[in-house]
């Protein structure tokens, strides 16, 4: 009997072919195949044929994505696809062969719900599923109150249905990269989306190809981990603003952006630290007073 609705894979990618490789060995695997999946490629024109080459080998829809930055791509991968719901899906990620069939499952429970899963180091089938974070007045994650009704998002490994992009919702594309998807998170719970953290499956999360620590060069690079800071700044202000509307939170933010600016401070997957730069939090304070428009209902 056919399922009353279908399952889009929207994944996104960056100059990593062979990580694509692994991840679609993956999902072609599944125990239960997804109907689709859209893969969304940022990757410098050097590297983007042999990234469409390996998406062909698996019979996958390849687009070249906008280069605008990661959330940028992640819409633009959502807007390609064309199930009724769509599951989000990072490169260096691998899955249990279970993993779209248990997601199918919880789909046939409560098809207007966004479900969230966990993730393990790769080969991991033992230690405890952890629900994924979500904001924090600090700016970083903190465990949800309630998992089963919260504001988290697992960035590459969410289920949400389509209706949330047809209605015009997206991704804040303020940033290329950094901690938005609490925003996302927020967002989606303060339209009154039901977002539920589910340990029944998982996935295996590549930091390298060890599944150890991430590319080397990235550890010490100051200035990626400044823009994360600066990407942070502007999540705890347009939260307390314009999704919180509340003072108490707006002077937490202040706090911490203060502290900030005058102590060195990092954030994972870096071992240096640095302090925020005061033109850096002027420019995302303005940035986050504009986005108004994007967080409070006309």
């Amino acid at each position: 009997m056919a399922r009353p609705f279908s399952l889009s894979v929207a994944l996104v990618t960056r100059n990593r072919a062979e990580s694509v490789r692994r991840c679609l060995e993956s999902w072609r695997r599944q125990t239960v195949s997804p109907d689709e999946i859209v893969v969304s490629d940022d990757s410098d024109d050097h590297l983007a044929d042999e990234t469409a080459r390996v998406a062909a080998a698996f019979g996958c829809k390849y687009i070249r994505g906008p280069r605008k930055g990661l959330y940028a791509n992640r819409n633009h991968a959502s807007l390609a696809c064309a199930g009724t719901h769509i599951l989000s899906a990072d490169d260096d990620h691998t899955h249990p062969p279970d993993y779209v069939a248990t997601i199918v499952d919880l789909i046939a429970a409560d098809s207007n719900r966004i479900w969230i899963f966990p993730e393990r180091l790769p080969g991991d089938t033992t230690s405890p599923l952890v629900c994924p974070p979500e904001l924090h007045r600090s700016g970083f994650g903190g465990p949800p109150r309630d998992p089963s009704r919260c504001a988290a998002i697992a960035d590459g490994s969410t289920v949400y249905p389509r209706q949330i992009f047809d209605s015009g919702m997206r991704y804040d594309e303020t940033y290329s990269f950094g901690g938005l998807w609490y925003l996302w998170g927020k967002l989606l719970a303060s339209r009154g989306w039901h977002i539920t953290y589910s340990p029944r499956t998982f996935v295996w999360h590549h930091y390298r190809a060890d599944g150890i620590v991430p590319e080397e060069g990235r550890l010490d690079d100051v200035g990626k981990l400044r823009q994360q800071l600066l990407a942070t700044t502007y999540v705890q202000i347009v939260s307390a603003l314009w999704l919180d509307r509340s003072p108490v939170k707006l002077a937490w933010a202040a706090a911490y952006v203060l502290r900030r600016m005058v102590l060195p401070d990092s954030i994972v997957n870096f071992r240096v630290r640095t302090r925020l730069p005061l033109a850096g939090v002027v420019r995302a304070t303005r940035l986050a007073l504009r986005a108004r428009r994007t967080y409070v209902p006309a």
